[in-house]
């Protein structure tokens, strides 16, 4: 069972091709606003930083979400944390909470966006020609208090 994107940093050469892929695959056009990953570039030849949703067991998006539109969905290959757009509101609430800044809201529809593993077979891990990006599998999702490093929200 897929739970999360492992990311190594040290491996990725900052081509940007997983957000261009995240992208199309998931919106039909190419571009960082609508990726589900981000590469984010210190400086030019400085150190990448890649932002993709841990996927937390415990989330803080699910738990400030005010209209319960973010839940933890398990299905036989993949466990992700996912929004039901029908119910999300549109309040931003849950890309304030994340504390990696993995979810953002979409440029053009009023919800947030977030990776969900595609499925169980991530489009991103499929094309990365550096290997920087893999499929973890495993019975736990990453929790977020074993992470020691905090990501730079987007933007900031």
């Amino acid at each position: 069972m897929v739970v999360r994107i492992e990311v190594d940093e040290r491996a990725c050469t900052g081509c940007r091709l997983c957000e261009a892929v995240c992208s199309f695959a998931h919106e039909g056009g190419v571009g960082p606003a609508l990726a589900r990953v981000w590469v984010l570039n210190t400086d030019l030849w400085g150190p990448r930083r890649v932002v993709v949703c841990r996927q937390c067991a415990v989330p803080a998006c699910e738990k400030v979400c005010p209209v319960g539109a973010i839940k933890v969905v398990a299905e036989e290959s993949v466990r992700y944390v996912g929004v039901d757009h029908d119910l999300c509101v549109g309040c931003g609430a849950c890309e304030d909470a994340c504390p990696y800044g993995a979810i953002a809201m979409h440029p053009d529809k009023p919800w947030p966006i977030k990776c969900d593993l595609c499925g169980g077979d991530p489009a991103c891990v499929k094309y990365c020609a550096a290997g920087a990006l893999s499929s973890a599998t495993g019975s736990a999702p990453v929790r977020a208090r074993e992470r020691r490093l905090r990501v730079v929200k987007r933007g900031s």
